[in-house]
């Protein structure tokens, strides 16, 4: 299945992949965010495994770089988190994958 063809919705992201798979908005944060995804020590972590207590608004993102952050980098590492730091994570549900399509039923 063509990963621009489907994104994850997260339940508890034990499914998922944090920077690989497409979960939030339309786009792998490996691609929207290529240089930190270049920095992270860990490029295969799920989900869940990356946030705290099921939340991310208080990871500790500085942890997860090989090096110190450049300026530039802590911009994007404040883009990251405005756009998963308000997803909360839910223990008692499955990840399940939407398919994505335009109103004429041919994917995206």
């Amino acid at each position: 299945m063509a990963r621009n063809c489907f994104r994850w919705v997260i339940g508890n992201g034990k499914s998922v992949l944090f920077w690989e798979d497409v979960w939030c908005r339309n786009l792998s944060l490996k691609v929207e965010f290529p240089r930190l995804f270049r920095l992270a020590t860990v490029k295969n972590s799920l989900v869940y495994e990356v946030a705290t207590n099921n939340r991310f608004e208080e990871v500790q993102w500085d942890r997860d770089f090989s090096r110190k952050l450049l300026d530039k980098e802590s911009c994007m590492v404040d883009r990251l988190k405005s756009l998963v730091g308000t997803l909360e994570l839910n223990v008692d549900v499955e990840d399940h994958i939407l398919w994505i399509h335009d109103s004429g039923g041919s994917s995206q």
